[in-house]
């Protein structure tokens, strides 16, 4: 409970949020945050949900530099991802086994061999590989499931689908057009649970959401000369989440893309915590408030700003 907390400052900085004085490590669980988000709120977020999952959390900050800066990066991380995706088949039976002497220059090697654009998408990479023998969950909210993504892409172009074994996303509003192959379930990756509102802008740039929407199924449709009436455009989502519209929010917005929003409304939280054992007998928005509340003390004692 006297952990130190940390605002984060540096681009890919890694901290730990521990409020609960868990000691239960394993599955290792990281959150990476999205665009425009400050240190302080990334590090509130964390201490919010180290609470609520009664759990250390990892918090690996993608650092804002301003929303134009931000939307720029994300241009880039959105191509990186879909290209990315084309040959992420070809890594089925790729095989790489390290010992741990040898993964600081393997990391090393990494780091001048691919093109990064995100810093944050390197550290990641680089903390998934220390501890790729054990479970490990993230939660990726907005453009941090492009950092988690091309992460992973680069995950399985080293190891092969038998490096996403050990690792379970969890996507909060993704924009990302693209996952690796290897970390479905079918194909012996651990997962990934979508979690978003569907009148989410930034959620509608992921193309899987848009052609989800009637309206957006039916441009498709028509476009490529497909009756509309022949498939369901349910069909097109690729995995197990919650889909819903924000009640209040209006056609399109951005109001459903905040974090409070998601994880107080839909099926995250609960996914998350009967996947770790515990309980899910408790009201998503009470919760959240309580939690809130602990993690505000925690960041009053140690001498810290608490921003609403």
């Amino acid at each position: 409970m006297g952990q130190e907390i940390k605002i984060p400052t540096k681009d890919g900085e890694v901290n730990l949020y521990d409020l609960t004085g868990s000691h239960t490590a394993i599955p290792r669980i990281y959150y990476v945050n999205g665009i425009n988000t400050t240190g302080q709120t990334h590090a509130q977020t964390a201490a919010i949900l180290s609470v609520l999952l009664e759990r250390p959390v990892w918090g690996v900050y993608n650092k804002t530099s301003g929303m134009l800066r931000d939307l720029g990066q994300c241009l880039l991380d959105y191509t990186q991802n879909a290209f990315a995706r084309l040959s992420s088949s070809n890594n089925r039976n790729k095989s790489v086994n390290l010992t741990d002497d040898q993964i600081p220059a393997f990391l090393n090697r990494i780091e001048r061999e691919y093109t990064v654009w995100n810093r944050a998408t390197l550290e990641l990479f680089k903390e998934l590989v220390r501890h790729k023998n054990q479970r490990q969950l993230i939660i990726a909210h907005s453009q941090g499931n492009l950092i988690t993504s091309n992460a992973l892409f680069v995950i399985e172009d080293e190891f092969g689908w038998a490096g996403l074994q050990h690792i379970r996303v969890y996507s909060l509003a993704s924009p990302s057009p693209a996952w690796p192959v290897g970390l479905r379930i079918t194909n012996g990756g651990g997962g990934r649970q979508d979690n978003a509102f569907m009148n989410d802008l930034v959620v509608l740039l992921r193309p899987h959401n848009l052609l989800a929407q009637p309206w957006g199924f039916a441009l498709a449709a028509r476009a490529v000369g497909v009756v509309p009436a022949t498939v369901a455009a349910s069909t097109l989502r690729q995995n197990e989440g919650d889909f819903r519209r924000m009640q209040g929010a209006g056609p399109v917005s951005l109001k459903p893309h905040e974090i409070p929003n998601i994880v107080s409304t839909l099926n995250f939280l609960k996914s998350i915590r009967r996947d770790l054992g515990l309980s899910v007998d408790f009201d998503n928005q009470q919760f959240w408030d309580r939690s809130r509340e602990i993690a505000k003390q925690a960041f009053k004692r140690n001498g810290l700003e608490w921003k609403d």
